[in-house]
């Protein structure tokens, strides 16, 4: 049974641990142990707060086998994401996929969405750097 109160975040997070600790315990001394035990450590601050990243983790997560779902995090580009998830900002007259900043570090990476460290929160930027906002890319059904 869901609670109530529990949140996109709480739901991704328990998800995130889950296969990384069923990918751990069948292919052990990968390294991958050391993002689990990072992620139990450090709990719920490790994830963004953005609904997009978010839903791009949850997206990545969602595959049906645990060494499947941590092969797509840890080498999957937002540039090969499907479009609809795709993180698009405008650049001039033109549109392009947006950069994630955590402490310092500009990533291409949806691994990058997830700061194992706990510390400082991670926000949408372009390629130097500079704070964007998103492109809003949902689309709406009529009624």
């Amino acid at each position: 049974m869901k609670l109530i109160n529990e949140s996109k975040g709480v739901t991704v997070y328990k998800k995130l641990l889950r296969v990384l600790a069923d990918y751990s315990h069948r292919f052990p001394a990968t390294g991958v142990d050391r993002l689990f035990q990072s992620a139990v450590d450090n709990g719920m601050k490790i994830m963004p707060k953005d609904k997009v990243a978010l839903d791009i983790i949850n997206y990545i997560l969602h595959d049906e086998s645990p060494p499947a779902a941590v092969q797509k995090l840890l080498n999957t580009r937002f540039t090969s994401l499907l479009s609809d998830l795709r993180p698009i900002i405008k650049g001039g007259r033109r549109k392009e996929v947006a950069f994630w900043m955590t402490n310092d570090r500009v990533g291409d990476k949806v691994i990058d969405l997830i700061n194992f460290t706990g510390s400082g929160r991670g926000y949408w930027t372009d390629v130097n750097g500079g704070r964007v906002t998103i492109v809003d890319m949902s689309v709406e059904e009529e009624k």
